[in-house]
């Protein structure tokens, strides 16, 4: 038994040694072409005839050669990854925005590398700092109040795009749903389901994209004739928590509402545990709706009628205008692609 086990690691350590040893000579050799065009099987910047390519690749596969991924990188001046900034990878949101953005980029061969910015601007500084050394190919934030961070990866040549907001108008692609738009039309269904006295849970201020849905939530009281009264206005942190906190506030006026529209389904959900926990029926007593519609939306129970954003398309329409960006580097327009929501009618209002 120690024979067979000797056997097989001095047959391992001797495998590991050779695939150590290989290298694009090795594989020219193998496949009876030129190191150089082995390169550009690799790199993808010469033409090579589809049956060489076949069989640089096959015996590439036979020898279990991987290439240098920086030693590529320095030599096309193309790292093939994309850098995406999200402000909290635990809420659901995320997530799906970067499958969208990886079905996306997947095309290009890029891969997606995903940093998490919710330990604050100081580790978003850092992060900052990384993707330049790294040398990505370009980046797509979905983060506020950074503009300085942007300027710096335009100024080292990266692509930027942005998600949810144009960044106080610099010069940048990006790609947003019609914030205002869903708080007002978010607004005005609690309205139309019998409600008058709506509060809010809005967003961190100065931040998108609840200062857009907030607005929505302004213009829908306004235009209603129902005005806005600063004590249903409350203010959450896009956490679950944040808006059973945020619910428990309102519900100390000596007034309460009867219905509440959360800047996002985290804090609707909160919301509702908070509502139940405190002995109202919902929607009798209180009718709750969120945005985004994330999978959870429709576990809870009740489950949550919610203003449904397509996540997944934000994410590929921010790989596709990236990887326009990375192609026209020089184009001095710059777009901004929005999407369209949808009302998901369930049973909290």
């Amino acid at each position: 038994m120690d024979n067979d086990v000797d056997t097989r690691t001095e047959r391992d350590r001797r495998h590991q040694q050779a695939r150590a040893s290989l290298n694009i000579q090795a594989v020219a050799d193998a496949a009876g072409v030129s190191k150089t065009t082995v390169s550009h099987v690799l790199s993808g910047n010469r033409p090579v005839s589809a049956a060489t390519r076949r069989k640089v690749e096959r015996v590439m596969d036979e020898l279990g050669y991987r290439p240098n991924f920086f030693a590529q990188a320095l030599n096309s001046k193309k790292s093939q990854t994309i850098a995406l900034i999200a402000q909290d990878i635990t809420n659901p949101f995320y997530p799906a925005l970067a499958r969208g953005l990886q079905t996306s980029v997947a095309r290009a061969n890029q891969v997606v590398m995903l940093f998490d910015a919710g330990g604050g601007q100081n580790l978003t500084r850092a992060f900052v700092d990384e993707i330049i050394q790294r040398q990505v190919d370009g980046v797509v934030v979905a983060v506020s109040n950074v503009e300085d961070e942007l300027l710096e990866l335009q100024r080292a040549g990266i692509a930027v795009v942005a998600v949810g907001s144009g960044l106080s108008g610099l010069p940048i692609d990006w790609v947003s749903g019609d914030d205002e738009r869903i708080g007002s039309d978010a607004t005005m269904h609690l309205h139309l389901a019998g409600h008058s006295r709506i509060a809010t849970i809005s967003g961190p201020p100065s931040a998108e994209p609840g200062t857009g849905r907030l607005a929505g939530y302004v213009k829908a009281m306004n235009e209603l004739g129902l005005g806005v009264d600063p004590k249903l206005c409350a203010v959450g942190d896009w956490t679950k928590e944040g808006g059973a906190d945020a619910l428990l506030r309102l519900l100390e006026q000596a007034e309460p509402p009867t219905a509440v529209f959360c800047a996002n389904d985290l804090m609707a959900i909160g919301a509702l545990g908070a509502a139940l926990e405190s002995g109202l029926r919902v929607p009798d007593d209180l009718a709750i709706i969120g945005v985004d519609d994330i999978d959870a939306a429709s576990l809870v129970r009740p489950a949550l009628t919610t203003v449904h954003v397509p996540v997944q398309e934000i994410g590929r329409a921010a790989g596709d205008l990236l990887l326009h960006r990375i192609a026209e580097p020089t184009e001095t327009s710059h777009r901004h692609v929005l999407v369209q929501h949808s009302l998901v009618q369930r049973q909290s209002v």
